[in-house]
């Protein structure tokens, strides 16, 4: 068994949240958890005044980038919301965090999720994965162009690629929760790994 303060901790806090699914919310996860959160807030202080001076302070008073100006009032107005006389000036620079942020989303989810899945499937159907990736695509895209309630002009051949389409859509949602769910089990492995080797000491087991 280890002697390390440090593992002696780590094991504590995991038996904490092991806790929650044995005796559903008990004081010991709330512990744990208010500490995880605690820990949380502190990191992102911390780390915030620290990019706070290696990308704004420093560089304007040492290397005279004066153009940082803008950026640090626009984020000194985001306090201003705890003033009630000023705190429209928030508004502002919430302004310009929700438009540029929006205009980033939508450029990469228009890159990401549109054109770049659009060109993959400009592919050659000399090979059979080529095959199923082009008719994956067709069809997945005729279940919600075509989904209503079926019509006399969907009963023929074109009815069955929505139909189709589902099925392809399930299997993708399968696939994509069966990789969820096996990084999830990877993680309480790795806990599990954690208290039989490194806190109890017993490595004959595995």
């Amino acid at each position: 068994m280890s002697t390390s303060p440090d593992v002696w901790l780590a094991a504590f806090l995991t038996l904490a949240m092991f806790s929650l699914a044995i005796y559903k919310e008990n004081p010991v996860y709330r512990v744990a958890e208010h500490a995880f959160i605690g820990i949380g807030a502190g990191h992102a202080i911390v780390t915030g005044i620290q990019s706070i001076q290696t990308s704004g302070w420093n560089p304007l008073v040492k290397d005279g980038e004066y153009a940082l100006i803008i950026p640090m009032i626009l984020g000194l107005l985001l306090f201003t919301k705890y003033v009630k006389p000023v705190s429209h000036l928030s508004r502002i620079t919430m302004a310009i965090v929700v438009a540029t942020g929006a205009g980033l989303g939508l450029r990469g989810a228009v890159q990401a999720q549109l054109l770049n899945q659009i060109s993959a499937t400009f592919l050659s159907l000399n090979s059979f994965n080529n095959l199923i990736i082009v008719l994956g695509f067709v069809v997945g895209t005729s279940y919600f162009l075509f989904t209503k309630r079926y019509t006399r002009a969907l009963e023929g051949p074109v009815g069955i690629l929505p139909k189709l389409g589902r099925w392809f859509l399930m299997i993708a949602f399968g696939a994509s929760f069966g990789n969820a769910s096996m990084g999830f089990l990877s993680m309480l492995i790795g806990r599990a790994l954690f208290l039989v080797r490194d806190w109890l000491g017993i490595s004959n087991l595995f």
